[in-house]
């Protein structure tokens, strides 16, 4: 009896402690790469686990059976879409990539839920590829063979997305074959701006943002991109903000969580910053961000981003002040004008200041307006006597200074170069490459 009890209790505490494990080799090889990080998505978001050192070109997570199934992210490389997303249901996961083309060569050797969602996604991404080329050839020359063809296709793919329901069932992998399930007309379309609304329609209705699952990956994020930037497009500006508008509009109007709703909201908006369209994202800042229960919004975050849309290119200059009623907006002592922000505490700024200096010995058209981000202002008078043709301002309060804060300011040194009229003409990122504008201007 006590042999059977032990037995059990042994049997137990395994369970209870029984542990998974996340596993990718590297191929090739980048020696750059020194460790991989382990995140959960929740949210949309990610979250940090653990890391891991990469040893003889392959890395491993040890997951216990108590975390939760989901949608993890290994990131190996700070820089880039440096990372690969990976499904865990309590199962062990392995898989080898080449670190440059993580999705389109990831292989897995174990794993019941990613192989069959690969599969899944090899496999209706050829149909759907054939369907559309069938589609495109009809546009072209309408024939009743082809429209034949088309219906084949048509329901070859239908029988295979129901193939993949089907073997999926109550497995994890199944929320994401349903929601991939894309749009298609049962009948060949003759009219090219008919079929492309209909996928436009009937983007969403495979899709769930309620659906737990999908809150905690990147999917519902990923497709709400592909759904306004890839789906919504014009040679026509005008008529391209307006599209931008209506498929924002669509996506952000479907119901679902705050949390998620304000992931989104902030995620669309960074697209369009990175896109140096400050309409838009003006737009979404009064119309969906200022919207959100107060308890979700941040007036930083506004401040923020309303910051980074004011140093694009083409852009005026934020204005500021200082000395003696001196001023960035009415100074029009010089051609061109360099904004530096630097930091008597910054080792590149002190190596890179002196030659800046001597290089401007040869453009005498040019002023440099110098804002050293400080916590107080013994080293700067210390160290600005080194450059006396400069116009110097002290930024106390480093980071969160009210000139950094309206120039985004993140690092230093930073450089902007304006013409006469304070418009940025150049966001140099380096010395070199300021260097570099300054000889253009010639």
């Amino acid at each position: 009896m006590r042999n059977i009890l032990f037995l059990i209790f042994v049997q137990v505490s395994f369970l209870s402690f029984a542990q998974y494990q996340i596993k990718g080799t590297i191929e090739p090889f980048d020696k750059e790469i020194k460790w991989a990080m382990l995140y959960q998505i929740k949210d949309g978001r990610q979250h940090y686990i653990e890391n891991s050192k990469i040893d003889n070109k392959s890395f491993y997570f040890k997951i216990p059976s108590t975390a939760s199934s989901g949608m993890y992210r290994i990131v190996y490389r700070l820089k880039g879409e440096s990372f690969i997303d990976v499904l865990y249901n309590k199962e062990d996961v392995t898989f080898k990539f080449n670190p440059d083309y993580p999705e389109e060569t990831v292989v897995y050797s174990e794993s019941r839920e990613n192989t069959l969602y690969q599969e899944y996604l090899q496999n209706i991404f050829g149909v759907q590829q054939y369907l559309d080329s069938i589609q495109i050839s009809y546009f072209k020359t309408p024939k009743l063979i082809t429209a034949n063809l088309y219906q084949e296709a048509y329901y070859e793919l239908r029988d295979l997305q129901k193939k993949y329901e089907t073997e999926s069932k109550n497995m994890l992998v199944f929320n994401f074959i349903k929601a991939t399930h894309r749009y298609n007309s049962s009948l060949i379309v003759s009219i090219p701006n008919i079929y492309l609304k209909n996928i436009q329609v009937n983007f969403f209705n495979n899709i769930d943002f309620q659906d737990g699952v999908l809150v905690n990956s990147s999917f519902l994020i990923d497709r709400t991109i592909d759904y306004i930037f890839n789906l919504n497009y014009s040679n026509d500006p005008k008529t391209q903000q307006n599209l931008f508008k209506e498929s924002i509009n669509k996506v952000l109007s479907i119901p679902k969580k705050t949390s998620l709703q304000k992931d989104l909201i902030q995620i669309i908006i960074q697209e369009f910053v990175n896109n140096e369209d400050s309409e838009m994202v003006e737009y979404l800042l009064e119309n969906y961000y200022k919207d959100l229960p107060k308890e979700e919004q941040s007036s930083s975050y506004i401040e923020e981003t309303l910051a980074k849309i004011s140093i694009f290119i083409g852009a005026v200059a934020p204005d500021f002040a200082w000395g003696e009623n001196k001023k960035l907006s009415t100074l029009n002592t010089h051609k061109n004008y360099i904004v530096l922000f630097w930091s008597t505490s910054c080792s590149h700024c002190k190596s890179q200041l002196p030659k800046i200096d001597t290089f401007l010995d040869n453009f005498k058209n040019i002023q440099v307006i110098a804002i050293a981000l400080e916590k107080d202002e013994i080293e700067f008078e210390k160290q600005i006597v080194s450059f006396p043709e400069w116009e110097h301002v002290l930024g106390i309060g480093k980071w969160k200074n009210t000139i950094a804060r309206s120039y985004s300011i993140e690092a230093t040194p930073t450089f902007l170069l304006l013409n006469s009229a304070k418009e940025i003409i150049a966001l140099p990122d380096s010395y070199e490459d300021l260097t570099k504008a300054i000889y253009e201007l010639q």
